[in-house]
């Protein structure tokens, strides 16, 4: 599994994708008008944002969801009812700090309450979107999967591409592009990961230009928790005299020893991330640096 990633994240890296004259979001790919209501029985996928308004709660104070890939109307929910996801205190918070509109929700409409017959959000899953990205409103909403598609030429069309809430749409592609996702110094190697093993949603489009087919991305949204699995300890490297260990990060965030290396001149000099991100360093000759969602630490 782990040789399939990494030559599907050598496929990707290798392409970038200029959309000048490409055809974006075929027909088949427009989301039709929906005018339903949410559901208490079927669970969805869905967009949240709070509600400001200044009333009694639970009349307001709570969130505005809608279902992606729908032109339905936002339904107000009191909040969100965790009973039987089994997400932690710890991913509930981060739940409760996301900023508008970089929250995804997997779940369904609750019971009624008695008194104002308002309803909360019955949660299964939750994604929480890259620190300050942004998506368009006519981007389409999509999970990507690695198919059985055994490959002879290029480009090969081997990733399942599913837009989610919807029957139509789908598509088989030959690319991922995170680029446009990405904030400084943000390891695209962790994005794909996350994207390629449906632990990520994209936000995006799909773009058809010399023979490929690519999922371009302008927001992901990474399930929560990020990480289901702790970071291994391994021994620390046993280097000769004249070298020291080097150490690299995984696609799961985990510094692990790589080897040893030779010792080198560097520069004394710590990046600066963007808003939401901090920075994290570890040393391969020199140190080395990467920006991660502060929610994630």
């Amino acid at each position: 599994m782990r040789s399939l990633a990494l030559a599907l994240l050598v496929l990707s890296f290798g392409c970038g994708v200029s959309t000048s004259d490409a055809v974006v979001n075929d027909v088949d790919d427009v989301a039709a008008d929906d005018s339903f209501e949410l559901s208490t029985t079927k669970d969805t996928f869905l967009i949240a944002r709070r509600d400001y308004r200044k009333c009694v709660f639970p009349m307001c104070g709570g969130y505005w969801v809608k279902d992606l890939n729908s032109t339905m109307q936002e339904r107000y929910v009191s909040g969100f009812d965790f009973t039987g996801s089994g997400l932690s205190d710890e991913v509930q918070q981060q739940v409760a700090t996301a900023p508008d509109n970089e929250l995804v929700l997997f779940g369904r409409l609750g019971p009624k309450e008695n008194r104002f017959d308002t309803r909360s959000l019955k949660v299964l899953l939750a994604y929480r979107g890259l620190p300050g990205q942004t998506f368009e409103a006519d981007d389409k909403f999509y999970k990507v999967f690695p198919s059985r598609i055994a490959c002879i030429t290029t480009p090969c069309a081997n990733l399942s591409t599913t837009r989610l809430n919807r029957t139509t749409g789908h598509t088989m592609a030959s690319d991922i592009d995170v680029n446009e996702a990405l904030g400084s110094l943000v390891e695209a190697q962790w994005v794909h990961n996350r994207v390629l093993f449906g632990r990520g949603i994209v936000a995006g489009r799909v773009v058809r230009q010399n023979g490929h087919v690519t999922v371009v991305a302008r927001q992901v949204f990474v399930e929560l928790p990020d990480r289901t699995v702790s970071c291994p300890k391994m021994p620390e490297p046993v280097c000769a005299d004249t070298e020291v260990p080097a150490y690299e990060r995984t696609e799961n965030r985990c510094v692990v020893p790589s080897g040893c290396t030779l010792p080198r001149f560097c520069a004394a000099f710590v990046p600066a991330c963007d808003e939401g991100y901090s920075t994290v360093s570890w040393q391969n000759g020199c140190t080395r640096h990467a920006c991660e969602p502060t929610f994630l630490q």
